[in-house]
């Protein structure tokens, strides 16, 4: 009887054995080098504001002069007077809301969005425009 319990016992120290083999070491990946420092720009001094109101945001463009007008519009910022004021300029530039505004909520701030399109009056004489500059 000791034979069995021995050749019993040699394939339970084989697979013993084999669980606590430790596995093949992982290479890790190379740790990159960091970027090498850039000095800190020196800022110039602050000038002395000359008048109350601040500059006017770049977002704020005039609208061109010259050639046909988009007929259709997506207006989308923050949900602020300047973005009221932006759809209130392009109301008196001829256009006309298109929809209903939408809103959303991007953690921060909320932004709005309106589309609007070029009433017919006024499509009809951009077209005249285009066509007499050809």
């Amino acid at each position: 009887m000791t034979t069995q319990k021995t050749a019993a016992a040699k394939p339970a120290a084989k697979t013993a054995a084999a669980k606590a083999a430790p596995a093949k070491p992982v290479a890790k990946p190379a740790a990159k080098k960091p970027a090498a420092a850039k000095p800190a720009a020196k800022k110039a001094p602050a000038a002395k504001a000359t008048s109350a109101k601040p500059a006017a945001p770049a977002t704020i463009a005039a609208p061109a002069a010259e050639g046909p007008r988009k007929r259709y519009r997506m207006l989308t910022g923050i949900d602020d007077s300047t973005f009221c004021q932006r759809v209130s300029d392009a109301l008196s530039e001829g256009y006309e809301l298109y929809g209903s505004p939408t809103m959303t909520f991007n953690g921060t701030n909320v932004i709005v969005g309106q589309a609007i399109v070029l009433k017919k009056a006024e499509r009809k004489s951009d077209l005249k425009k285009a066509a007499k500059s050809k």
